[in-house]
């Protein structure tokens, strides 16, 4: 239980503070920490950062002037399209494969950053 509470503090801190989804460190922690299989860390994940959690959030950067609405709403709609294509794909995969997969997707994402900074990420907004 204690494991628990303190993933969700983690994640909701890192979330809150970087706009890094908190369900990346969610599933890592209920995977790495909690002992969870890939699959039920994944889909436990896609409940506690469903709606609620995420518009509370955006509601918070958005009454600071920090929302992109017309880009959000863009990206919103292909990844609502393409989140369900990916969760199907995923009930068929090996745990131990979306293991690798999220482990290669984050290690790109570091890597890149690391070497050409936050620009890289930046070129809708200067």
């Amino acid at each position: 239980m204690i494991e628990l509470i303190l993933i969700g503090t983690i994640a909701g801190l890192v979330m809150g503070t970087v706009g890094v989804g908190g369900g990346a460190l969610i599933i890592f922690g209920l995977s790495a920490i909690a002992g969870f299989p890939q699959k039920i860390a994944q889909g436990t994940t896609l409940l506690i950062v469903a709606a609620p959690i995420s518009l509370l959030a955006a509601w918070q950067y958005h009454r600071q002037g920090l929302v992109d609405v017309k880009a959000g709403l863009i990206v919103m709609a292909a990844f609502l399209i393409f989140s369900l294509v990916g969760a199907l794909v995923a009930g068929h995969l090996p745990n131990h494969i979306l293991k690798i997969l999220l482990g290669l997707i984050f290690l790109f994402m570091g890597v890149r950053m690391i070497l050409s900074g936050w620009s890289a990420f930046s070129g809708l907004h200067p």
